[in-house]
């Protein structure tokens, strides 16, 4: 089989769609299929695999830096050359637009991954436009767009739930990324301890994600005043970049807890795992998920996640089992993390049932799943 996925985000974006893209590409790679990329270019960034095609890109500057994919008659001559079987859209819009026009003029069945609760998104939009209007312009064209492909494909099943409420009619297919535990373990190991000067007797709490407002980061800083009020032998591990970051740590010097709260900035993939193993419990607030796959790669190196009770998120964490889920309030967030902080057995509980449910979403698994549509949609 030969399949083109069309993404606005790839390398050197370091973002959860890349990695959900890279995963599946070896995985199908793997079991003998040929995959092409079709994603923006970047300058100064060169691709060493000639089943990446670059659009052409104009570069952004406000707040998200990342270049916007500009119209190629290069891309349909590619297209017609590779003799593709089937599109993967990972977005509804730009990269994702052009992948519609090529499917339907070349009449090759197309996908679509609804990623994204792009609602969450339009901080990122110049606001040219009241937001509450733009979020509904935003949500009506990704509905358009799901409703033109021949079928979607989400992370969890609260998503598929949500795209129907929103008026989705195609066919739907629950389909999760998976994680990559070999590049996990493979990770050098970082001594956070070391590295951040933490000391030994502070149990580490570490969150992964891009600095954005769709995140919810600030109520992790507001928990984590609770949890250090209550007790100060805790450290706050803020991983990741993003446009916001100025915000965050200035949130966090209002909060007077600066001194406690280390913001490493972005860091690569290939990292992740060092980060993770360092570390006691995962916190999660995000609201805007869909799958959620840092929870899952911090699952996998053995972490309790402690998250706030948000779309696809209870569709992964489960209390008592792999973390604990907690209402969008600092108090509540913060009592999750004491409870399971503050209990060892009930840690070593979390941590092997976190373990036992990262190994269902292994890449292997999920690629064996994606192939099973693809062959259906075609």
């Amino acid at each position: 089989m030969r399949i083109g996925i069309f993404t606005n985000n790839f390398t050197p974006i370091v973002s959860g769609v890349t990695n959900s893209v890279e995963n599946f590409r070896e995985g199908l790679n793997k079991s003998g299929h040929e995959v092409f990329v079709f994603a923006p270019n970047f300058p100064g960034y060169k691709d060493k695999d000639d089943h990446i095609f670059r659009y052409p890109s104009a570069p952004i500057k406000y707040k998200a830096k990342y270049p916007i994919p500009m119209p190629s008659g290069r891309v349909l001559n590619f297209v017609k050359k590779t003799k593709l079987d089937l599109i993967h859209s990972q977005h509804p819009w730009a990269i994702g637009s052009s992948a519609l026009k090529i499917a339907r003029k070349l009449n090759i069945p197309i996908i679509f991954t609804n990623h994204t609760r792009y609602e969450y998104y339009v901080d990122y939009v110049p606001p040219l436009l009241p937001r509450k209007l733009l979020i509904k312009i935003v949500e009506k064209a990704a509905t358009r767009y799901a409703n033109k492909v021949d079928a979607v494909i989400v992370p969890t099943p609260s998503i598929e739930q949500y795209l129907r409420e929103n008026g989705v009619k195609k066919p739907i297919y629950v389909n999760p990324s998976g994680i990559d535990f070999s590049e996990l373990n493979a990770s050098p190991d970082v001594n956070l301890r070391k590295k951040y000067n933490i000391p030994e007797k502070d149990k580490i709490i570490i969150n992964i994600s891009r600095i954005g407002p769709e995140k919810n980061l600030p109520r992790i800083l507001e928990a984590f005043k609770i949890i250090l009020d209550e007790n100060s032998a805790n450290t706050l591990v803020m991983v990741g970049g993003g446009p916001f970051l100025k915000e965050l740590k200035a949130t966090a010097k209002d909060l007077k807890i600066e001194n406690k709260v280390i913001f490493t900035d972005l860091i690569q993939f290939e990292e992740v795992g060092g980060y993770l193993k360092g570390a006691d419990v995962f916190i999660h607030a995000s609201l805007s998920e869909t799958q959620g796959l840092v929870m899952l790669e911090a699952m996998a190196m053995n972490l309790p996640v402690i998250a706030v009770g948000a779309s696809a998120v209870t569709d992964i964490v489960k209390s008592n089992v792999n973390g604990d889920i907690a209402k969008d309030t600092p108090k509540s967030l913060a009592d999750a993390c004491l409870k399971v902080l503050s209990n060892e057995k009930l840690m070593i509980k979390l941590s092997k049932g976190a373990l036992v449910t990262a190994k269902e979403y292994k890449k292997e698994k999920t690629t064996e799943g994606l192939l099973k549509i693809y062959k259906k949609i075609i």
